[in-house]
């Protein structure tokens, strides 16, 4: 029986990848044999996953800024020789209610979720494109079902969708598969990040888990596996897809 692994000879780049769902898929884009390059703004954090695995490195890139994204995508190439795997992962979730909206609040959002994940996907393309690449984006179950007061929120994670579905069609000559995966509610530090009180935080979270049919929040790992999988040839055939990581939410 063969040993090998399924991502050997494959290099990977992970975005927000210091923490939460993208530190585990790095970790685990890494166990099955590949070169992996975190990118994320805490370099602490991006340390800290690189040391624990030898086949992990690590740059400090912010993907709202596109110098910082080209120098990036340079830096990994100048690494490793080429790029196989794309996981946009990096994100932000921050939670208001309409009246309250402003154009701080729309353009952090979209900046990083949309504008970021377009900017590192074009800028990869060409070394993408030398192999016939795999791009995965990270969306959220909430960009086909919105929640109360994370409508900017919500729209970034639909407009993901949409870049996924649209990608898989235009790369699809180039050997280029675009696939998305939409978490639910998953045990992360992005919910520390939403600007919320503990209160309301702890509402949400309550509120949230109620409507899981498992009856509890995911862990990042499970939605590694995911990632892993869409990141194989054992998905070769799977393109413009969307994998609803969600304990059934969206049955």
């Amino acid at each position: 029986m063969s040993t090998e692994l399924k991502l050997n000879g494959k290099v990977a780049l992970v975005t927000g990848g210091g923490s939460g769902i993208g530190r585990a898929s790095a970790e685990r884009l890494a166990a099955d044999g590949a070169l992996v390059v975190v990118a994320g703004r805490s370099e602490d954090q991006l340390k800290e996953v690189a040391a624990g695995h030898g086949n992990i490195d690590y740059i400090v890139a912010d993907v709202s800024d596109r110098a910082q994204v080209a120098a990036l995508i340079d830096g990994v190439v100048k690494k490793h020789g080429r790029l196989d795997i794309l996981f946009n992962n990096a994100g932000v979730a921050k939670f208001l209610p309409l009246e309250q909206l402003d154009g701080a609040h729309y353009e952090e959002q979209f900046n990083i979720n949309v504008r970021g994940l377009i900017d590192v996907t074009q800028l990869a393309l060409p070394h993408l494109k030398k192999n016939g690449g795999v791009i995965l984006n990270n969306a959220s179950v909430v960009g086909d079902d919105p929640m109360p007061n994370g409508s900017v929120y919500s729209a970034t994670k639909a407009a993901v969708i949409a870049l996924g579905r649209s990608w898989a069609k235009e790369l699809a000559p180039a050997k280029i598969r675009v696939n998305t995966v939409s978490p639910g509610p998953i045990e992360t530090p992005i919910f520390g990040k939403t600007g919320m009180s503990e209160k309301d935080l702890n509402d949400m979270a309550a509120g949230i888990q109620a409507s899981v049919p498992l009856g509890r929040f995911g862990k990042p790992e499970e939605i590694a596996a995911v990632v892993s999988f869409l990141a194989s040839d054992d998905a070769a055939y799977i393109t413009g897809a969307q994998y609803k990581v969600d304990g059934g939410m969206a049955a």
